[in-house]
């Protein structure tokens, strides 16, 4: 009868044999196991041995290295970078004038090699840049125009003069009975209101007193600078709050007309000034 003990250690002493018995011929051999270090490498070992020569030499702080490249800046004479920018725009400066100075002699030389670059230059100068030909060319290369410059946009936008002359307001409603024609000064209106009572004179656009002064018979006249380089004399006026530089919107009231004791017809002289040149103010005002 065989003990478990006996049993146990004949097949440990079999396992044994097996394992020192030497491989056969032409059996290939058998791979070694892998075996795990009793103390597994932390996390701070692994990859060590790859980094042992970066670890002598850790990667330069940006910062550091910036302000050290700063000395480069500086010329192989000492001269800091204030003097080199000094230095840089004596240069730019001379060669500036150079330019100017050989543009005005070619203007100033009446030769043929002479007209030739001036009609160069001139051209240059006064033509503007061919940007439909620029669109073409990026939409031909990169497959359209870049977004970043406004003026290669699609959308053709019409230009619009905000400059252009408008019409101005009427100073009263009434009727000229004196037309330009006559007098090539102004003109005078009469006020289709009430000539007993007392009638309003309104800034036919925004602008400034220039004058407040009395006229031969009487009356007040206000000179009044307008937009668009246009000077406007209010004339027969029988009373205003004005003063000089006080400024008027247009509709502000210049002054005022009323009938007189004798019953005469307040009338108002209505002048246009464009270029130092008194206009028809007709063209300028409608008094329909």
């Amino acid at each position: 009868m065989e003990y478990p003990r006996e049993s146990k250690n004949r097949r440990k002493k079999r396992i044994q044999n097996l394992l020192e018995e030497k491989p056969a011929a032409g059996a290939a051999p058998a791979p070694e196991r892998f075996r795990l270090s009793d103390s597994p490498p932390s996390f701070r070992e692994w990859g060590a041995g790859d980094r042992n020569e970066l670890a002598s030499s850790p990667e330069p702080d940006p910062e550091t290295v910036w302000k050290q490249q700063r000395n480069h800046w500086e010329e192989e004479d000492g001269r800091g970078p204030g003097q080199g920018f000094r230095a840089g725009l004596l240069r730019r400066t001379v060669a500036s004038l150079l330019v100017f100075g050989a543009v005005w002699g070619i203007f100033a030389v009446q030769e043929p090699w002479a007209v030739k670059a001036q009609y160069f230059i001139t051209d240059i100068l006064s033509n503007d840049m061919d940007f439909a030909a620029a669109q073409v060319w990026y939409e031909e290369h990169f497959n359209g125009a870049p977004s970043f410059i406004p003026i290669f946009g699609d959308e053709q936008v019409p230009a619009e003069k905000v400059t252009a002359a408008h019409e101005l307001s009427a100073p009263l409603a009434g009727s000229i009975v004196r037309p330009f024609a006559t007098s090539l000064n102004g003109i005078e209106i009469i006020p289709a209101d009430d000539s007993s009572a007392s009638v309003t004179v309104k800034s036919v656009d925004t602008g400034r007193v220039l004058a407040v002064s009395k006229e031969a018979r009487g009356g007040i006249r206000i000179t009044v600078r307008h937009t668009g380089e246009i000077t406007a004399e209010y004339g027969h006026l029988s009373g205003t709050r004005l003063a000089v530089d006080d400024w008027v919107q247009s509709g502000d009231e210049i002054g005022w007309i009323q009938g007189t004791e004798d019953a005469r017809v307040p009338l108002l002289f209505f002048a246009v000034m464009k270029d130092k040149t008194y206009i028809d103010p007709a063209e300028v005002v409608s008094f329909d």
